[in-house]
């Protein structure tokens, strides 16, 4: 399903992410909870020039890089994501830092400024984001 617009190499916004997720292959609350779990989740930073693509591979976590231009790179079906988040940077770091709280984020949705897409599947990246603390 993927195609050469996905690199193995994560660039830019990409290259955070994976510096970010990199400790989770190490955790082992992580290799057992996600032991069973496939899934993809294209985080868009929509100011920048890459997306990353973070991929959940039975207990195995990756991220590669994604040009987000032109739009059509960041379509399901080009990459085959199963959840998809775009914001700016300013937001996603905001959040990240616990700056920010999931009510403004909320209101950033309905507003706009952060997009949203297979909001179902989006609980297990937050779940990610918890074995990080």
């Amino acid at each position: 399903m993927e195609t050469k617009v996905v690199e193995e190499k994560a660039r830019e916004f990409a290259s955070l992410i994976a510096s970010v997720l990199a400790p989770l292959n190490q955790n082992p609350k992580f290799k057992e909870k996600f032991k069973k779990i496939e899934r993809k989740y294209l985080i868009n930073a929509s100011n920048l020039n890459y997306a990353a693509l973070v991929k959940i591979d039975n207990g195995r976590l990756t991220v590669q890089s994604v040009a987000n231009k032109p739009k059509s790179n960041l379509k399901k079906k080009v990459t085959g994501w199963d959840s998809f988040i775009s914001m700016d940077s300013q937001i996603f770091l905001a959040l990240a830092m616990d700056k920010i709280s999931k009510a403004k984020v909320g209101l950033k949705v309905i507003s706009g400024k952060v997009k949203l897409k297979g909001f179902r599947k989006l609980p297990t990246l937050l779940k990610l984001f918890e074995l990080l603390k």
